[in-house]
């Protein structure tokens, strides 16, 4: 019976098993309204905070094209409150929408290209800031100027290529604190400003950004890359075990809670 209900639902929304960036987007938002609940009264109620798209290309080149359309010509925060609205429903406060391409089937997406994940993320009150852990950063690939970097006090850390960023007259634009050196093949595919990593007080947590224009800066995590967008303003949050490419470069994550 599900087998044939899914067919029944692919026949009559066929976007939903379809491929181009159109149907995706249709069919992300078909699924966001299909989770709008009534709580009585006539009122319509979203009960998640945040959501976690993920769209399936087909190959390296569709993946490309498709980054390119969820970063400049998408805004999906805005699309599902607009839905939402449409619908009269309530929209939640704080809404959370991120969305990730990636070439890697997996299970998740079944017979589609895209797979939502919703989320509930409680919000914890006035408790205050979270205690700082220690985030420690080992080298595995690439040379740097420490094979271990520990930090337990920076609201930020920047990684790159050179102690020193010059601009075009000589002056000091940027300090690297984790610096890779100017040689080796490898080090040689590390932007001199590659990435950065921010300590959220809030959230207790460490997150990572790529900046703009950097080579590729990525996330293997229990046998899963998850790229890092410098379009993601948030950034992607950092677990110990994590390993983060920097081009070929490649950093060791451990988090450390405080003592």
């Amino acid at each position: 019976m599900p087998n044939w209900m899914d067919k029944l639902r692919g026949m009559m929304k066929p976007w939903t098993t379809g491929t181009e960036p159109m149907e995706l987007r249709r069919a992300v938002l078909d699924d966001v309204e299909s989770r709008v609940v009534l709580a009585g009264s006539g009122k319509k109620v979203f009960p998640y905070n945040r959501l976690e798209i993920r769209l399936l290309a087909d190959d390296p080149q569709q993946k490309e094209e498709m980054e390119a359309i969820v970063r400049e010509a998408w805004d999906l925060r805005r699309d599902v409150t607009s839905r939402l609205r449409d619908l009269g429903s309530s929209v939640p406060a704080g809404l959370e929408v991120e969305a990730r391409v990636t070439s890697q089937p997996g299970l998740e997406f079944g017979d589609r290209h895209w797979n939502v994940i919703y989320h509930r993320i409680e919000d914890a009150g006035p408790a205050g800031p979270a205690r700082r852990a220690t985030l420690e950063l080992t080298v595995k690939q690439g040379k740097a100027q420490q094979a271990v970097y520990s930090f337990a006090g920076q609201d930020r850390i920047t990684i790159g290529r050179l102690d020193e960023v010059l601009d075009e007259e000589g002056r000091v634009r940027r300090r690297n604190d984790i610096a890779f050196s100017e040689e080796g093949e490898i080090n040689r595919t590390v932007s001199r400003e590659q990435a950065r990593i921010a300590w959220d007080a809030v959230a207790g947590e460490y997150r990572l950004r790529a900046e703009p224009g950097a080579s590729g800066t990525r996330i293997l995590r229990d046998g899963r890359t998850i790229e890092v967008s410098s379009q993601d303003r948030r950034g992607v949050r950092l677990l110990s075990g994590d390993e983060v490419y920097l081009g070929k470069a490649c950093l060791k994550v451990a988090v450390r809670a405080a003592g």
